[in-house]
């Protein structure tokens, strides 16, 4: 294997510090050791003139304008530092660049211009951190245009959801664009068994990459019960997480209506109307909880679901609150999304109304702590940490032996 004492990175990802994605997770993990300049990226979404969408782009342009990542960004990162990951004090923080990008990815002459701009601000901020045939890193298909421009020892492609079918995008430009960077990858790492099916018909050394997961923060037993909680009544079933097109509100809006004894808590970002659940009197949105806080709201729950619709928006996700909520010890109750199933044995399926009917009432009798512990030893080498490690040797591996895996 490679020398990978040191090895530097160049990554394009989700904004750093903006919520804990498994990139961020990793790269949490590697930067003790690894220079890592982080290139935050526009999305593939044409902006509306929503207030949301205001506000995000006010964000980045203000981001945009501090050369080179910038003091604010720098700042930024540190903060994001202790939010994503549970590593020690001594972990720095990635050099965050944003550069001047516009989202308008259909007009050949806005990538023109924003390849222009990212390449030259990226190899700048290289130059400066005295970084030299980085590994390139994507988790994002809109970086087609810059990966191979960089002089890089190898890219990889981390892919982390099929986006072709996230509503509101163009799924022909994202489909065009991601096989684009596939073609300029020299490996592609993939997080669902979906994922990986899909990516091994390109031929390319493709890798499984399961998430992973903070046992030190989601194993731990809170003192108290967080404040977003107080008033809502017990026993309450909880979700944690961004709520959006792949949650299945009519089978929430209906269990809720079945058990009127139970209190249903929705904690999280919410990017859908969800007018309708909230006309339900004993569901409860609490809005966004702190990361490193997320112990104080498992503690006062009694019940963790993930009611997401199956189709095919969500077949080829693998949720990170997943692995969290198995950490828990507290019963976990999904719907039959493909991921879910691989962990039948530790998570109870729940297709219909009447299933999850039962499935709620009997989990509220299960011994938390005996499941906990149990859980615990089998989620033992799902650590951050390990997967860290592994995403490492699958970014510097031979040639040959990336070849002989993938034949394998």
């Amino acid at each position: 294997m490679a020398d990978t004492s040191a090895a530097p990175f160049v990554v394009f990802s989700d904004d750093w510090g903006e919520h804990p994605s498994s990139c961020q997770h990793l790269f949490a993990q590697l930067l003790p050791a690894h220079p890592v300049l982080w290139v935050n990226t526009v999305g593939m979404r044409t902006p509306t003139l929503s207030p949301a969408d205001f506000r995000k782009a006010w964000r980045k342009v203000s981001r945009m304008i501090h050369r080179g990542g910038g003091e604010a960004a720098a700042q930024e990162s540190e903060r994001a530092r202790s939010a994503v990951s549970a590593a020690p004090a001594r972990t720095s923080a990635p050099r965050v660049c944003q550069p001047l990008m516009l989202p308008f990815n259909r007009l050949r002459a806005v990538r023109r211009a924003n390849e222009i701009s990212v390449t030259g601000r990226v190899r700048r901020a290289c130059r400066e951190m005295g970084i030299e045939a980085p590994v390139v890193v994507s988790s994002v298909p809109n970086a087609c245009d810059y990966v191979s421009r960089l002089e890089g020892s190898r890219v990889v492609y981390y892919c982390v959801d099929d986006f072709a079918q996230w509503p509101g995008l163009d799924h022909g430009l994202v489909r065009s664009m991601e096989a684009q960077l596939i073609a300029r990858a020299d490996v592609l790492i993939a997080t669902s068994q979906h994922l990986y099916r899909t990516l091994c018909a390109s031929g390319k050394p493709t890798h499984l990459l399961t998430h992973g997961v903070d046992l030190e923060l989601f194993a731990r037993v809170a003192d108290r019960e967080h404040e977003c909680l107080a008033g809502i009544p017990s026993p309450r079933v909880g979700y944690f997480g961004l709520f959006d097109e792949r949650s299945d509100q009519r089978l929430l809006a209906e269990l809720a209506g079945s058990l009127p004894e139970l209190a249903f808590v929705i904690t999280g970002p919410v990017a859908v109307d969800v007018s309708a659940l909230r006309q339900r009197p004993n569901v409860y949105f609490t809005g966004p909880v702190a990361y490193r806080r997320l112990p104080e709201l498992i503690r006062g729950l009694d019940v963790l679901a993930l009611p997401y619709v199956v189709n095919e928006l969500s077949r080829s996700i693998s949720p990170l609150k997943l692995k969290e909520y198995l950490a828990t010890g507290k019963p976990v109750i999904s719907t039959p999304i493909a991921e879910a199933v691989l962990q039948k044995g530790s998570v109870r399926l729940a297709a219909t109304l009447e299933e999850w009917r039962s499935a709620v009432r009997e989990s509220l009798s299960v011994d938390v702590a005996a499941r906990r512990q149990a859980l615990g030893a089998m989620l033992a080498r799902e650590s951050w940490a390990q997967k860290a490690s592994d995403f490492l040797a699958l970014c510097q591996a031979r040639e040959a032996d990336l070849a002989a895996v993938t034949a394998a």
